[in-house]
């Protein structure tokens, strides 16, 4: 049995599938993908529905899955209330406007969620609240702690549903462990003499932190933060779309890299 992590797909549903043949995934294994596999490439939907029907496939929810969830929740609110367009709900900028915007890249992933039928839409955004923020586990001496980028203090050593986050979800999607401070309500004398775990993250694409192989592709960046703190960046940059993305597949471990280039 092996444990692996993922991160970022943004859409690119070949790649993923050819990320499992590569490893050989098998029912005997399990994978964490560690969020925004939506938005920006075409197959987002598609990869939401592969995971959902598979057992050992877990998701923890990206900024990119939580503002699908706030943008579709929104436009059924006020599809209730007999307004379709963001001018008749009457406000200046709203969920969907972020969803959509051309940086975001939603746009793309509610055009294919739209064609579902309703009860797989329902299916599908009752599925994306159920998901965890934070997932913590042990493997061999390593305790891991796996979030789409950041934490929140007062559930350190503990694992955080979306559900139970309140507005917490925002900051543990949106703001990085990768900036040199300590989580939301934790001082940092705190946070460094506290938390041993291992991070495992996305969000902020390596090629971003100068992480890159010969070729300038994106490459797992392992980095030790001020006070011994482990942060391993898994998102090796499917959002660019071009030849330096790929998917970085993290096996918890033996710590091995898995590589499948974009193009």
């Amino acid at each position: 049995m092996a444990i692996y992590a993922i991160s970022d797909l943004h859409g690119h549903y070949s790649t993923y599938l050819k990320l499992l043949d590569k490893i050989k995934f098998s029912d005997d294994d399990y994978m964490y993908v560690v969020g925004d596999i939506i938005d920006r490439g075409r197959f987002g939907v598609k990869i939401i529905q592969d995971i959902m029907q598979r057992k050992n496939v877990e998701l923890i929810l990206g900024n990119h899955e939580l503002m699908m969830i706030d943008a579709i929740q929104y436009m059924n609110e006020n599809k209730k209330k007999g307004k379709k367009s963001t001018s008749e709900m009457g406000e200046a900028y709203t969920p969907v406007d972020l969803w959509f915007h051309p940086a975001n890249g939603g746009k793309v992933t509610y055009n294919a969620y739209a064609k579902l039928e309703e009860s797989e839409q329902q299916a599908i955004l009752n599925y994306l609240k159920s998901l965890k923020l934070i997932k913590r586990l042990t493997v061999g001496d390593i305790t891991y702690h796996i979030s789409h980028s950041y934490s929140v203090g007062y559930k350190f050593g503990e694992e955080l549903y979306y559900k139970d986050a309140l507005a917490d979800a925002e900051s543990v999607v949106w703001d990085s462990l990768l900036d040199d401070r300590p989580p939301v309500d934790m001082l940092e004398s705190e946070w460094f003499a506290y938390y041993t775990d291992t991070f495992i993250v996305g969000h902020v694409f390596t090629q971003r932190l100068g992480c890159m192989d010969e070729k300038g592709r994106g490459k797992i960046c392992k980095i030790q933060r001020r006070g011994g703190i482990n942060v391993i960046d898994i998102d090796c940059g499917m959002a660019l779309n071009n030849k330096s993305s790929r998917i970085g597949c993290y096996e918890l471990e033996s710590g091995k890299e898995i590589y499948v280039t974009y193009k």
